[in-house]
Protein backbone atom coordinates (compact mmCIF):
# COMPACT_ATOMS: atom_id res chain seq x y z
CA UNK A 1 0.00 0.00 0.00
CA UNK A 2 1.62 3.36 -0.81
CA UNK A 3 1.79 5.62 1.83
CA UNK A 4 0.50 9.12 1.74
CA UNK A 5 2.15 12.08 1.69
CA UNK A 6 1.54 14.53 4.31
CA UNK A 7 2.45 18.26 3.89
CA UNK A 8 3.25 18.57 7.60
CA UNK A 9 6.04 16.04 7.61
CA UNK A 10 7.40 17.58 4.12
CA UNK A 11 7.78 21.20 6.18
CA UNK A 12 9.35 19.32 8.97
CA UNK A 13 11.84 17.26 6.92
CA UNK A 14 12.69 21.15 5.18
CA UNK A 15 12.65 23.08 8.47
CA UNK A 16 14.98 20.10 10.24
CA UNK A 17 17.47 20.04 6.85
CA UNK A 18 17.65 23.88 7.11
CA UNK A 19 18.50 23.74 10.43
CA UNK A 20 21.61 20.70 9.54
CA UNK A 21 22.06 22.97 6.74
CA UNK A 22 22.70 26.33 8.72
CA UNK A 23 24.27 24.67 11.60
CA UNK A 24 27.21 22.14 10.06
CA UNK A 25 26.60 22.48 6.30
CA UNK A 26 25.69 20.02 3.24
CA UNK A 27 29.05 17.95 3.44
CA UNK A 28 28.80 17.03 7.56
CA UNK A 29 24.50 16.10 7.13
CA UNK A 30 23.52 13.42 6.64
CA UNK A 31 19.89 12.24 5.26
CA UNK A 32 19.85 9.94 8.51
CA UNK A 33 20.29 13.10 10.74
CA UNK A 34 17.54 15.12 8.67
CA UNK A 35 15.46 12.00 9.43
CA UNK A 36 16.43 12.31 12.95
CA UNK A 37 15.80 15.90 13.21
CA UNK A 38 11.93 16.14 11.38
CA UNK A 39 11.42 13.05 14.04
CA UNK A 40 10.56 9.97 11.08
CA UNK A 41 12.74 7.71 9.55
CA UNK A 42 15.25 7.73 6.99
CA UNK A 43 12.80 5.78 4.62
CA UNK A 44 10.23 7.94 4.93
CA UNK A 45 12.43 10.65 4.07
CA UNK A 46 12.88 9.17 0.42
CA UNK A 47 9.00 8.88 -0.06
CA UNK A 48 9.13 12.87 -0.11
CA UNK A 49 12.70 13.29 -1.49
CA UNK A 50 15.04 11.84 -3.76
CA UNK A 51 18.26 13.05 -2.06
CA UNK A 52 19.69 15.68 0.02
CA UNK A 53 20.78 17.45 -3.05
CA UNK A 54 16.97 18.00 -3.70
CA UNK A 55 16.48 19.31 -0.30
CA UNK A 56 18.68 21.28 -0.56
CA UNK A 57 17.74 23.05 -3.19
CA UNK A 58 14.19 23.00 -2.14
CA UNK A 59 15.40 24.79 0.56
CA UNK A 60 17.60 27.33 -0.96
CA UNK A 61 15.43 28.59 -4.33
CA UNK A 62 12.70 30.60 -2.39
CA UNK A 63 15.44 31.49 0.44
CA UNK A 64 17.56 33.24 -2.25
CA UNK A 65 14.66 34.66 -3.79
CA UNK A 66 13.75 36.17 -0.59
CA UNK A 67 17.46 37.78 -0.53
CA UNK A 68 17.00 39.30 -4.00
CA UNK A 69 13.47 40.50 -3.71
CA UNK A 70 14.41 42.04 -0.05
CA UNK A 71 17.47 43.87 -2.23
CA UNK A 72 15.38 45.19 -4.64
CA UNK A 73 13.04 47.19 -2.08
CA UNK A 74 15.75 48.29 -0.40
CA UNK A 75 17.35 49.48 -3.71
CA UNK A 76 14.12 51.37 -4.65
CA UNK A 77 14.08 52.98 -1.62
CA UNK A 78 17.74 54.84 -2.57
CA UNK A 79 17.74 57.63 -4.73
CA UNK A 80 21.18 58.28 -5.86
CA UNK A 81 22.37 56.12 -8.26
CA UNK A 82 25.96 55.45 -6.46
CA UNK A 83 24.72 54.98 -3.24
CA UNK A 84 22.06 52.50 -4.81
CA UNK A 85 24.76 50.50 -6.50
CA UNK A 86 27.02 50.56 -3.38
CA UNK A 87 24.30 48.82 -1.78
CA UNK A 88 23.92 46.33 -4.09
CA UNK A 89 27.45 45.41 -4.27
CA UNK A 90 27.71 45.18 -1.02
CA UNK A 91 24.38 43.07 -0.36
CA UNK A 92 25.43 40.90 -2.82
CA UNK A 93 28.67 40.49 -2.14
CA UNK A 94 29.04 40.81 1.74
CA UNK A 95 25.37 40.25 3.42
CA UNK A 96 24.24 37.15 1.53
CA UNK A 97 27.41 35.28 1.80
CA UNK A 98 27.33 35.59 5.10
CA UNK A 99 23.57 35.47 6.32
CA UNK A 100 22.42 32.39 8.33
CA UNK A 101 25.46 31.69 8.85
CA UNK A 102 26.84 31.33 5.56
CA UNK A 103 23.86 29.72 4.56
CA UNK A 104 24.88 29.88 0.60
CA UNK A 105 27.82 27.93 1.06
CA UNK A 106 25.84 24.77 1.12
CA UNK A 107 24.91 24.83 -2.27
CA UNK A 108 28.77 25.49 -2.79
CA UNK A 109 28.90 21.93 -1.45
CA UNK A 110 25.95 20.46 -2.74
CA UNK A 111 27.05 21.48 -6.57
CA UNK A 112 30.72 20.41 -6.08
CA UNK A 113 29.45 16.86 -5.02
CA UNK A 114 26.71 16.98 -8.46
CA UNK A 115 26.88 13.86 -10.58
CA UNK A 116 27.10 15.68 -13.65
CA UNK A 117 25.16 18.96 -15.39
CA UNK A 118 22.17 16.86 -15.63
CA UNK A 119 21.44 17.93 -11.82
CA UNK A 120 21.72 21.66 -12.18
CA UNK A 121 18.71 23.57 -12.91
CA UNK A 122 19.95 26.99 -13.93
CA UNK A 123 17.08 28.37 -13.52
CA UNK A 124 17.76 30.77 -9.95
CA UNK A 125 20.93 31.62 -11.36
CA UNK A 126 19.37 33.09 -14.79
CA UNK A 127 16.55 34.74 -12.48
CA UNK A 128 19.26 36.32 -10.52
CA UNK A 129 21.04 37.65 -13.25
CA UNK A 130 18.39 38.95 -14.88
CA UNK A 131 17.68 40.86 -11.67
CA UNK A 132 21.00 41.80 -11.16
CA UNK A 133 20.81 43.40 -14.59
CA UNK A 134 18.33 45.49 -13.93
CA UNK A 135 19.23 46.59 -10.79
CA UNK A 136 22.53 47.96 -11.96
CA UNK A 137 21.04 49.51 -15.09
CA UNK A 138 19.39 51.30 -12.97
CA UNK A 139 22.10 53.22 -11.38
CA UNK A 140 24.11 53.45 -14.35
CA UNK A 141 24.10 56.56 -16.61
CA UNK A 142 22.06 56.69 -20.46
CA UNK A 143 25.64 56.35 -22.08
CA UNK A 144 26.82 53.18 -19.53
CA UNK A 145 24.08 51.41 -19.48
CA UNK A 146 24.39 48.91 -23.05
CA UNK A 147 27.26 47.90 -21.03
CA UNK A 148 25.80 45.75 -18.26
CA UNK A 149 22.15 45.66 -20.38
CA UNK A 150 23.21 42.32 -22.23
CA UNK A 151 23.70 40.44 -18.90
CA UNK A 152 27.29 40.06 -19.27
CA UNK A 153 28.10 42.41 -16.14
CA UNK A 154 25.57 40.34 -13.99
CA UNK A 155 26.79 37.31 -14.88
CA UNK A 156 30.70 38.33 -13.79
CA UNK A 157 29.01 39.64 -10.79
CA UNK A 158 27.30 36.30 -10.45
CA UNK A 159 31.15 34.68 -10.55
CA UNK A 160 32.25 36.82 -7.76
CA UNK A 161 29.11 36.10 -5.37
CA UNK A 162 30.60 32.59 -5.48
CA UNK A 163 33.68 33.58 -4.64
CA UNK A 164 32.63 35.34 -1.74
CA UNK A 165 30.04 32.76 -0.58
CA UNK A 166 33.24 30.49 -0.64
CA UNK A 167 35.20 32.79 1.14
CA UNK A 168 33.20 33.25 3.83
CA UNK A 169 33.02 29.82 4.23
CA UNK A 170 36.93 29.36 4.69
CA UNK A 171 37.54 32.69 6.57
CA UNK A 172 34.12 34.31 7.89
CA UNK A 173 36.52 37.21 9.13
CA UNK A 174 37.16 38.21 5.78
CA UNK A 175 33.84 39.80 4.49
CA UNK A 176 33.95 42.28 0.89
CA UNK A 177 35.40 45.38 1.56
CA UNK A 178 34.63 49.09 1.00
CA UNK A 179 37.60 49.37 -2.14
CA UNK A 180 36.60 46.23 -3.50
CA UNK A 181 32.70 47.92 -3.90
CA UNK A 182 34.17 50.92 -4.58
CA UNK A 183 36.60 49.86 -7.70
CA UNK A 184 34.05 47.80 -9.05
CA UNK A 185 31.39 50.98 -8.96
CA UNK A 186 34.06 53.17 -10.43
CA UNK A 187 34.48 50.50 -13.45
CA UNK A 188 31.11 50.62 -14.01
CA UNK A 189 30.17 53.93 -13.65
CA UNK A 190 33.45 55.33 -15.25
CA UNK A 191 33.76 57.63 -12.52
CA UNK A 192 34.81 57.87 -9.02
CA UNK A 193 31.46 56.62 -6.41
CA UNK A 194 30.72 59.81 -4.52
CA UNK A 195 31.58 59.19 -0.73
CA UNK A 196 29.18 57.15 1.48
CA UNK A 197 26.17 59.65 2.71
CA UNK A 198 27.32 59.41 6.27
CA UNK A 199 30.75 58.31 5.75
CA UNK A 200 32.17 55.64 8.41
CA UNK A 201 29.27 55.56 10.48
CA UNK A 202 27.16 54.05 7.79
CA UNK A 203 29.71 51.23 7.04
CA UNK A 204 30.06 50.86 10.65
CA UNK A 205 26.12 50.02 10.77
CA UNK A 206 26.74 47.74 7.67
CA UNK A 207 29.11 45.87 9.44
CA UNK A 208 26.91 45.49 12.17
CA UNK A 209 24.00 44.41 10.11
CA UNK A 210 26.46 41.62 8.29
CA UNK A 211 27.13 40.66 11.95
CA UNK A 212 23.95 39.77 12.71
CA UNK A 213 22.60 38.32 9.57
CA UNK A 214 25.51 36.03 10.04
CA UNK A 215 24.24 34.76 13.61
Amino acid sequence: MPQVKKREMRQAILDGSYLLFRKQGYYQTTLRQIAREAGTSLANVYVYFASKYEIVFEIYDPWMTAKITQLEREAARIKHPDDRLRHILFTLWGDIPSANNGFARNIMQALSMARGAKQYNPQMIKWMEDKLTALVVSCLPAQRRKLAGDGSIAHVLMMAFDGFVINYDLNPSAACSQLIVDAIGTALLGRKLRAPRRGRQRLARRAARSKALAA
